[in-house]
């Protein structure tokens, strides 16, 4: 017997997660000159394990360790060149010989195994840069990862594996979130919803607000247990990874078919919050912290605590 179409949409739910889109199409303003010189995917750090390793391997090892299998990098044309020569795997006689290095050198070129890319000519917002790895995605379920966070995870499972374990408990979309301060609102997305009964980190969410005023978030945004657990006003917010089943690329089709945008771009998060009216999503509060790159005061914090939670951090002052 063949499934319905109601069955079809609930096996696609039920699905684990193997693919994965990283959107890195940014220019880098904030980090010029030095993005002149190379992307700033590539710019590196120093990981927990002590090897130097570009940002973007950081973030792509980051949802391998969940069970993707394949990653799509959203990128700009002139990027596509040295992030795959890096991950080639090439590398001269002088590192082959090197037993520890030849093993770096294979694991490069097994992740560019891994790699696709999709172009986005130009910047249209978050939304229209997952929007184009639709191809990519083909009807099925994703993770999708900032192109300039990182994590640390406080617990032995890394965060991406933390939410996927999660989605696969729930069958539904799931996204990964953070507490913040009323001050850092400006500069988050936040999620408002009810904590299930069974877990205190996992939320069954009502609704999601870009960036939203202290008035709007006072009146709409608070959750039970967050709000009221501290003397000052927090919210919860995203963390930075989601786990989206593939209803987010029918709402993103017809967002950019229609023009719907917010300040002029195609949002993600307008899509979840479709996506939340739909088919509802969870969030889940991760046991870790996140680090953003983007900026360099954020670049040299996030150096800093991977240092610290790394070999070399009694060389730090």
């Amino acid at each position: 017997m063949g499934y319905t179409q109601a069955e079809e949409k609930l096996n696609g739910l039920m699905q684990t997660i193997q693919k994965a889109i990283i959107p890195i199409a940014g220019y880098g303003t904030r980090l010029f000159p030095a993005t002149k010189a190379v992307p700033k995917a590539l710019f590196p750090i120093i990981a927990q394990d002590g090897l130097a390793k570009p940002i973007i391997q950081l973030i792509i090892e980051e949802a391998l360790t969940a069970g993707v299998e394949e990653v799509c990098l959203v990128a700009q044309s002139h990027q596509v060149e040295p992030i795959t020569a890096y991950f080639s795997g090439d590398v001269p006689d002088a590192i082959r010989e090197k037993s520890e290095l030849a093993v770096q050198a294979d694991r490069l070129a097994e992740i560019g195994e891994r790699l696709q890319f999709a172009i986005q000519a130009e910047p249209q917002g978050f939304g229209h840069a997952i929007y184009c790895a639709k191809d990519f995605a083909a009807g099925k379920p994703v993770m999708i990862l900032l192109g300039d966070h990182l994590y640390i995870s406080e617990t032995d499972v890394s965060c991406a594996k933390q939410l996927a374990d999660v989605y696969t408990q729930v069958g539904k979309s799931v996204t990964s979130l953070d507490v913040c301060d009323e001050s850092e609102l400006s500069v988050n997305g936040i999620v408002q919803g009810s904590p299930t009964p069974d877990n205190p980190d996992l939320f069954k969410l009502a609704c999601i607000a870009e960036k939203p005023t202290v008035d709007y978030a006072r009146e709409h945004m608070r959750v039970e247990g967050i709000w009221d657990a501290q003397e000052t006003h927090k919210y919860l917010c995203h963390f930075g990874i989601d786990l989206l089943t593939p209803l987010l690329f029918d709402i993103l089709d017809h967002n950019y078919r229609n023009k719907i945008l917010t300040h002029g771009e195609i949002q993600l998060r307008d899509a979840m919050a479709e996506m939340i009216r739909q088919e509802g999503m969870y969030g889940y509060r991760v046991a870790g912290k996140r680090y953003d790159t983007g900026n360099p005061q954020e670049l040299l914090k996030t150096a800093y605590a991977f240092g610290l939670h790394g070999p070399y951090q009694d060389t730090l002052i």
